[in-house]
């Protein structure tokens, strides 16, 4: 059976061993980075608008049972800070803003020695088909991040 490079599904991690020769060996210009940050706390939003579907309200409650489940004694020292935010309300205009959150969305926002970094999480529309997979990916997202994993 010949195989033709058209058949083969190129991933970055195929690509580096195949320029690494095959080799246990990164290239020289390839470094790991497993750095990690003293995180000073992080805070959890979920955005939404003033009408919210099925979807918009499931993320929010899927939010509020990870914390309950797993984070209590971090939000009452005051390590995790999160909530639900209208991007439709005046009051909320400045930390809309700051996260540049425009609709529905989940944002978590880490405040490190290096400062204040937010993303937009994409990883809970795919799992918001079951909520255990959910609550477990949002649980190992926050503690990889209080943990100072920016990965």
């Amino acid at each position: 059976m010949k195989l033709h490079l058209k058949d083969i599904y190129f991933t970055p991690v195929l690509l580096l061993i195949i320029l690494a020769g095959c080799s246990n060996e990164l290239p020289s210009n390839v470094t790991k980075t497993n750095k990690t940050h003293s995180v000073e706390k992080i805070e959890i939003y979920h955005f939404h608008s003033d009408r919210q579907c099925v979807v918009c309200k499931t993320i929010g409650v899927y939010l509020d049972e990870t914390i309950t489940r797993y984070f209590t004694k971090q939000v009452d020292k005051g390590k995790i800070v999160y909530g639900h935010i209208n991007v439709q309300s005046p009051e909320k205009e400045e930390i809309t803003n700051r996260y540049g959150a425009q609709g529905t969305s989940l944002w978590l926002g880490v405040y490190d020695e290096n400062g204040f970094h937010s993303e937009n999480d994409q990883g809970i529309w795919y799992k918001l088909r079951n909520k255990e997979n959910f609550i477990i990916y949002l649980k190992n997202l926050i503690e990889k991040r209080l943990s100072g994993d920016m990965n």
